[in-house]
């Protein structure tokens, strides 16, 4: 006699088996560290507000802020205040040439380093930063790209780049759910930071 297996068991079965796939697909940040990186050579850096490729307008400042007040929280690096080392960017570009709207050049990092005494500069570029549909709901979209430079080369030390959206982490059950920018904003740039200093140090 062939006996059947209990429904209930089925749909529990299917769950964890979703989750599990869910588990092996999840993506995270893709990090590049130099390979022969003194870390303890870049604990005083600066942060250059990020470009903004995206059509919110504040896009750059609020993925800048989030992502610093990270990097303070690891308590790895000393940061300069934003305001002092924006002034110096500043004074370099007018002097050299530039736009907000472009990374740094060697030259023009190299000055910022030396008048801002870092010797590490971080830039980043925010390239989707908006609220899409997905099914019957709208959720945060966010993908950008943050490095760490040497100041008096421009060689990169640390890259990385990030592409995640809101929404169910699984298509059945509503669970992690993220459903603003501003708390995607905070996530992706914990976990890129976390990711950063545990490669690091």
């Amino acid at each position: 006699m062939k006996i059947r297996k209990p429904r209930m068991r089925f749909l529990s079965d299917t769950l964890v088996l979703t989750f599990l796939i869910f588990l092996s697909c999840a993506g995270g940040p893709r990090t590049y560290l130099h390979p022969e990186a003194d870390m303890s050579f870049y604990q005083k850096v600066g942060v250059v507000p990020f470009i903004n490729l995206t059509a919110d307008r504040f896009a750059g400042e609020k993925m800048t802020s989030t992502f610093v007040t990270e990097l303070l929280i690891t308590e790895q690096f000393d940061v300069i205040e934003r305001g002092e080392f924006d002034h110096v960017v500043q004074q370099v570009r007018s002097s050299t040439g530039g736009s907000p709207s472009t990374e740094l050049t060697a030259e023009q990092l190299k000055a910022v380093g030396e008048q801002a005494g870092v010797n590490g500069i971080i830039e980043g570029v925010v390239k989707e930063y908006e609220m899409i549909r997905v099914g019957q709901g709208s959720y945060p979209l966010i993908s950008f790209a943050v490095k760490l430079v040497d100041a008096p080369t421009g060689r990169v030390v640390w890259e990385s780049n990030y592409s995640t959206k809101g929404g169910p982490r699984l298509p059945i059950i509503s669970l992690g759910e993220t459903h603003t920018l501003g708390e995607l904003t905070q996530k992706v740039c914990r976990k890129v930071v976390r990711k950063f200093v545990g490669k690091a140090f």
